[in-house]
């Protein structure tokens, strides 16, 4: 059972734009009005996150599960978190990868098709495959030690404990095996809680957080991404011991 949720969502984002103070989280929201009407919503049945499907010539279809029991700020972060992959999308024309990558030809485009119709996620794996393999690499080490960070933070970010719990997991179970698909989306949804949870604006957490947004958004203002200097080993060692800690991986 579905329903269409488009107007009353739109206005739920409208509303929380003018009704917050964080800095960060009007940038934000700023961006991302900015591609709410090319987004449909709707609302299902039963437990889970979001999933947004990109229809062609810059419209998208967002459907995620509501409950009656499903708070603001649950439901504004899985708002939020959808419609940066839109934002993603329109900045990078990645199929939602958080960074360009080069297109599939129309070979390739078939053959995924053919094979796994309707799977955005093998297009992406199809599509990742043709990327450059040392910027993969440097980009999920940032990913790996961004999230580390924010790990390590948290306990003092000021946030409830029940908070904080769903936090870690959406820190490590969502991006597990999709850093490349979940990193600024997932940044986008913990900031939103943290806004609406009552974070302790001058913790480390916070900043940190703040910080890691205030980049994604940047890179996609740019229309790409800007990633640091690898020094040989170190990340490398780094990237193997924090993705054995968070069960992530990198794809070769």
């Amino acid at each position: 059972m579905t329903n269409d949720s488009t107007a009353q969502d739109r206005q739920l984002l409208h509303d929380y734009s003018r009704e917050t103070r964080d800095p960060y989280v009007q940038r934000l929201l700023a961006e991302l009005l900015g591609h709410v009407n090319r987004a449909g919503f709707e609302r299902t049945a039963g437990a889970g996150g979001g999933n947004t499907r990109d229809l062609g010539q810059g419209q998208y279809a967002v459907s995620y599960a509501y409950t009656p029991d499903t708070t603001r700020a649950d439901h504004l972060a899985v708002l939020v978190h959808e419609l940066t992959h839109v934002a993603v999308n329109q900045a990078y024309g990645s199929r939602m990868l958080n960074f360009p990558v080069p297109p599939l030809s129309a070979a390739e485009e078939n053959r995924v098709r053919d094979e796994t119709p309707g799977r955005e996620e093998d297009f992406q794996n199809a599509a990742l495959r043709r990327a450059d393999a040392r910027r993969r690499d440097a980009y999920v080490d940032l990913v790996i030690g961004n999230v580390q960070r924010l790990l390590d933070e948290l306990r003092g970010s000021g946030l409830p404990a029940e908070r904080q719990r769903a936090i870690r997991t959406k820190l490590t179970d969502h991006m597990r095996a999709r850093p490349y698909h979940e990193y600024d989306g997932v940044l986008s949804h913990v900031l939103t809680w943290s806004d609406l949870d009552g974070v302790d604006r001058s913790s480390a957490f916070y900043r940190s957080l703040t910080a890691m947004v205030a980049q994604t958004a940047d890179w996609r203002a740019a229309g790409d991404i800007t990633l640091p200097r690898r020094r040989r080993g170190f990340f490398r060692r780094l990237g193997r011991t924090l993705a054995a800690a968070l069960g992530m991986s990198r794809r070769r």
